[in-house]
């Protein structure tokens, strides 16, 4: 194999495994000391999520507070958007792994992006609205959108129409957006 060719190869298994769901680069700083660990950890914005922002630059806005205040009112918001978004769109998996918004069909990520965007339109703040990564019970990736709360984090997922605790749902998050969309951290 040339040299050409194996450089290509390099880069692109670089690329990959950057890229791939839940890829995080950790950076450990102790303080000397101290009884108290810092750690610094950042997640690589997953591909996909940046072509998606580029095109569409006013869904990944990064504005609002970074929690709401859970009420009666945000949780009818919260079933309502999930189960209407769950209904709409029919499950597909992405040959290529395009995000979409309001697709006819799609995959886990296309659900997220959708109510996200729907959630936003109800007056809740995008600052709240996390996507996140983790792994269905058969180990699959699986995207989840999570709304920090003032009553903790739920989560909204279309593998199931009921809103759940992030603890009460079962997942143990890998990556997750923060406030801004295009930055993430490892979960």
């Amino acid at each position: 194999m040339n040299s050409k060719l194996k450089a290509v190869l390099a880069t692109a298994s670089l690329v990959a495994s950057m890229t791939s769901v839940g890829g995080a680069m950790a950076n450990t700083n102790r303080t000397v000391g101290s009884l108290v660990d810092q750690v610094q950890v950042a997640a690589i914005t997953p591909l996909s999520m940046q072509f998606f922002c580029a095109k569409n630059r006013s869904e990944c806005a990064s504005s609002g507070q970074g929690q709401v205040t859970m009420s009666p009112n945000l949780m009818a918001v919260l079933k309502q958007v999930n189960s209407h978004v769950n209904r709409t769109i029919r499950p597909e998996r992405d040959t290529a792994d395009v995000w979409e918004l309001n697709p006819t069909s799609g995959d886990c990520e296309d659900y997220v992006l959708s109510k996200r965007s729907a959630l936003i339109r109800q007056g809740v703040s995008a600052g709240a609205l996390r996507v996140a990564y983790t792994h269905t019970r058969s180990g699959e990736p699986h995207a989840v959108l999570v709304v920090r709360t003032s009553d903790g984090d739920y989560v909204l997922d279309n593998l199931n129409n009921s809103i759940k605790t992030l603890r009460a749902s079962g997942y143990n998050i890998r990556t997750i957006s923060s406030p801004n969309p295009t930055q993430w951290t490892a979960g």
